[in-house]
């Protein structure tokens, strides 16, 4: 009798269960936070602050879910808390704030730099073209460079600098700008040549350097109205060709000596009788 009892209180006193719903619920959502953690690490478009704040949420929600289990006393529950627990871990998804940030910044200076350059209608359909592709070119930059950044502060610092050199773009008109430079140029060697042609009265030089202004000023009007560089060329090469055109008459010193010869005919030609 006592050794049956010694063997009975002996077996029951080794029974010790294993914790295993609980041990394995907790495993399921350590794996899980740690496959999520590995997740957010490898998304290239969230910064290392917002990959830190999400992991962050995923520690948080692995450990109030292990303490979940721990408090669940039936099987059951252990298997609602892991469920739960590991939803909750799945489903964090953190957004790429700030390159997403970054990037609609320098979008929308894009945006605005290009209406600017389209309003500017000093410059040609070419310039314009020109300048705007320069802009997407700035910003094409900027946002890879966005993308390349790693942290908040990198982020930001591409932002600026992308946003500075879209706002630096500012094309020069060069082809209105030599036209009516050619204009100019015209009209001032003309208005010298007829200043130099003795056989013109004061007035007559006068009116025909008026007449030379009046070609520039509307050769510059029409230069100016052009939307191409053809169409640039054009109203240059018109205007240079109407003021070179000009050649005023010596009209005051011709009548004067025609009617001195015509008198001079007549006293010889009375002479004679």
């Amino acid at each position: 009798v006592d050794t049956a009892k010694t063997d009975g209180t002996t077996a029951i006193n080794a029974i010790n269960p294993s914790a295993d719903a609980k041990t394995t619920a907790k495993n399921a959502i350590e794996d899980a936070a740690t496959a999520k953690k590995a997740a957010i690490d490898a998304r290239n478009e969230l910064t290392q602050e917002e990959k830190d704040a999400a992991k962050k949420d995923v520690d948080a929600k692995a450990t109030e879910a292990k303490a979940n289990v721990d408090n669940a006393t039936t099987n059951a529950e252990v298997d609602t808390a892991k469920t739960d627990g590991t939803t909750a871990i799945n489903a964090i998804n953190p957004s790429a704030d700030a390159k997403t940030t970054a990037k609609n910044a320098i979008e929308d200076a894009a945006t605005a730099k290009k209406a600017a350059i389209d309003a500017r209608n000093e410059l040609t359909q070419e310039e314009k073209d020109a300048a705007k592709k320069e802009v997407d070119d700035k910003a094409k930059e900027a946002k890879v460079n966005v993308d390349s950044a790693t942290t908040n502060a990198a982020v930001d610092t591409a932002k600026t600098n992308g946003t500075t050199a879209i706002n630096e773009v500012n094309p020069n008109a060069d082809a209105k700008t030599t036209a009516k430079n050619a204009i100019e140029d015209a009209a001032t060697a003309k208005k010298a040549a007829i200043d130099a042609r003795n056989e013109l009265t004061a007035e007559e030089k006068d009116a025909a350097k008026k007449d030379v202004d009046a070609k520039a000023k509307e050769a510059k009007a029409n230069v100016d109205n052009a939307t191409t560089n053809a169409e640039v060329d054009t109203a240059k090469t018109d205007g240079t060709t109407a003021i070179n055109a000009i050649n005023p008459s010596a009209d005051a010193k011709t009548t004067a000596k025609n009617a001195i010869e015509d008198a001079a005919t007549a006293k010889k030609a009375a002479i004679d009788a």
